[in-house]
């Protein structure tokens, strides 16, 4: 039987510390706190250091602005913070166990779920998406030369005939299978692009937040294309996640980002970085094909699109 994220949290906190929640937009944050009073600085000098791991440059400055607003608008309840960002590209589980180190990097912002990490509590996730839900829009990478191809499969409802290239530990690969789609996950996504050149698999699917500018990075953009039709929806919600050995850090972006929320400036950030995408989703000419998540539970709120929803067979 599934036992929800927030059960694990409950239950090993109630061994540890007490449990702070905030119920705001989409659901609960959930961060351990200490017995002191909430966010009230400890000591006058302290100064709480902030690494944000952010390893993709479609979405990096999203997360960095985000975070700073965050760091900024609880400056007069938390201690002053030096705040750094690495770039390493690190793979799923290195860097997870960086994070949980805490020592290179300690928050990043990732895709919910529930892991060793979590459920030991060396991974602290504010259970609020950065995104809206936006990161589980996906759109297709796919070879130039194999547009026509793609858009017959896409026409007819059957992209399950074609092999989707993800990330090794990629959450989304769990997604995918869960519903019956062919999946090669053997790749890091720095080398997921000469993969698809290779033709080692037939599309790859990213974040449509994130796709073209991941393309234009890329040495092999002559090569490939992003597939403006159909867009693949499935519940994915991007969270930030924070070392075990830093909770004050978690409980201070929790309640930064709930103020961020409540005057406005979240969903400004939002359209400010993914404006266009989001206008492209809303449109009523873009076709969304909408996936079931394996573990629904996670967060239920996403079910469905927020932005739009349209039933395709």
């Amino acid at each position: 039987m599934h036992v929800s994220i927030a059960t694990h949290v409950a239950t090993a906190i109630k061994r540890l510390t007490p449990l702070l929640a905030f119920s705001v937009g989409f659901g609960l944050f959930w961060v351990p706190v200490t017995n002191a009073e909430p966010g009230l600085r400890t000591q006058a000098n302290a100064v709480m250091p902030v690494s944000l791991w952010a390893s993709k440059s479609g979405r990096g400055e999203f997360e960095r602005a985000l975070l700073q607003a965050i760091l900024e608008r609880t400056k007069d309840r938390y201690p002053a913070y030096q705040f750094s960002v690495i770039h390493d590209s690190l793979g799923t589980q290195r860097g997870r166990q960086v994070i949980a180190d805490g020592e290179q990097a300690n928050v990043y912002v990732s895709g919910l779920r529930e892991d060793n990490f979590t459920r030991e509590q060396q991974i602290l996730m504010v259970h609020q998406p950065t995104m809206k839900g936006l990161m589980g829009y996906r759109a297709a990478i796919i070879r130039a030369d194999d547009a026509e191809r793609y858009a017959r499969a896409a026409s007819e409802s059957d992209l399950r005939s074609l092999v989707i290239g993800q990330g090794r530990d990629w959450e989304d690969a769990k997604i995918l299978r869960f519903n019956h789609y062919t999946v090669n996950d053997n790749g890091r996504f720095n080398n997921l692009f000469e993969m698809l050149s290779y033709g080692r698999f037939d599309a790859l699917l990213l974040g449509a937040a994130e796709a073209n500018q991941e393309l234009a990075a890329s040495p092999l953009k002559a090569q490939l294309s992003v597939a403006g039709q159909p867009i693949i929806y499935y519940p994915h919600a991007m969270v930030f996640q924070v070392s075990g050995k830093y909770p004050e850090l978690a409980q201070r972006i929790a309640e930064g980002f709930k103020r961020l929320i409540q005057d406005g400036t979240h969903e400004q950030l939002l359209n400010q970085y993914f404006g266009d995408i989001i206008r492209h989703i809303s449109d009523k000419n873009t076709r969304i094909i909408v996936l079931k998540h394996p573990n629904p539970s996670l967060m239920p709120e996403l079910k469905q699109p927020l932005l739009r929803h349209q039933s395709v067979p």
